[in-house]
């Protein structure tokens, strides 16, 4: 292989090679925003958005996100067992929108963490998370703005 080919041949595989990263870490960052419904000042969550079916399978959601025109952030629903936690993502630090990761949401302006119930694990942020008042019934969850 000549010098010419050679360069040819890499710089498509360092194209390649980027562009398959860029899609590899968009579907690992895919967020789930459930259907809501806004009722005054409560969004209405249907439990069953928790719930994902894929290939005649279904599993439940650790979370869901949901936005609302009446705030500048979405708002991060978590489930533990039987119990519903509603986050405001943004961080308490600079303001930047925070990324659910697992059970821990992660800020990527300044690295600041935070439990799945708005706790600050990790500074610079010193602030726990807004978290918002939820009531539930046999099928919805109500979170009060």
């Amino acid at each position: 292989m000549d010098r010419k080919e050679f360069i040819k041949t890499c710089g498509i595989a360092c194209l390649g090679g980027s562009a398959l990263s860029v899609f590899l870490q968009s579907c690992a960052s895919a967020n789930y925003f459930a259907q809501t419904s806004l009722n005054e000042n409560k969004i209405i969550l249907p439990k069953i958005e928790f719930i994902k079916t894929q290939d005649d399978k279904t599993s439940q959601r650790k979370y869901v996100l949901v936005k609302t025109e009446k705030l500048n952030f979405p708002i991060c629903i978590y489930k533990t067992g039987e119990e519903y936690t509603a986050l405001l993502l943004e961080c308490t630090h600079k303001g930047c929108e925070l990324h659910p990761s697992g059970d821990f949401l992660i800020c990527p302006c300044h690295g600041s963490e935070f439990t799945n119930k708005g706790i600050v694990q990790n500074p610079p942020a010193e602030e726990n998370l807004k978290t918002f008042l939820i009531t539930t019934d046999h099928e919805n969850i109500y979170i009060q703005l």
